[in-house]
């Protein structure tokens, strides 16, 4: 037998708990309004976890100063032109399995295509629909004109890094900072140094 043929017999035993989605096995649709409210009402509290963990932003104003960015960058909400935010269907059962918020605009004489946001829903992770999406979204982008597409991501986020490099992404350009007042690193916990032989 050969290492391929191993790898399809038992695919969790090579580090792919399920069978990858294929590429016609998903679509992206337009969210109703009611669907882009639901997806702004837990978008925005995620979006102020996100910057008290990394202590950008101090808790007690996080989830307002995040209610104001998200108001400045969508004045029209769903209508907001540039923007296009849609679900993740799967086409073999039609179930919902995340969505996706992004941007298409003209500057510089060019097509600008940007990825903002993709969300897959815990359960449906690791199956291969964060890829899919943004392969069916780069298909998209080369119809509509673009040469490129963009995204953002946060340096400590390893696995969706990993993602993107394995999808021939690559740093375009990098926004540093320095901590002023820096905290003290603290002992890590007895059995943590007892774990680590120190």
């Amino acid at each position: 037998m050969t290492p391929n043929e191993r790898r399809q017999r038992n695919p969790r035993r090579h580090g792919n708990p399920t069978a990858p989605v294929g590429p016609d096995r998903i679509r992206i649709e337009p969210m109703s309004d009611q669907e882009f409210q639901v997806s702004r009402n837990y978008t925005i509290p995620e979006h102020a976890a996100d910057y008290v963990r990394r202590g950008i932003w101090a808790e007690g104003v996080a989830l307002e100063t995040s209610r104001e960015g998200f108001a400045q960058l969508l004045p029209q909400g769903l209508a907001t032109r540039g923007k296009h935010f849609c679900n993740i269907l799967d086409n073999e059962t039609g179930r919902r399995v995340g969505e996706v918020w992004y941007s298409v605009q003209e500057k510089g004489g060019k097509v600008q295509f940007s990825i903002d946001w993709i969300r897959i829903e815990p359960q449906n992770r690791r199956q291969g629909y964060a890829a899919q999406t943004i392969r069916l979204l780069e298909n998209e982008a080369r119809g509509l004109g673009a040469d490129r597409t963009w995204l953002n991501v946060w340096m400590d986020n390893l696995g969706a890094i990993a993602l993107y490099r394995k999808l021939g992404y690559a740093a375009s350009d990098m926004r540093m900072m320095k901590l002023l007042n820096p905290r003290p690193r603290r002992p890590p916990p007895a059995r943590a140094r007892k774990r680590s032989g120190i």
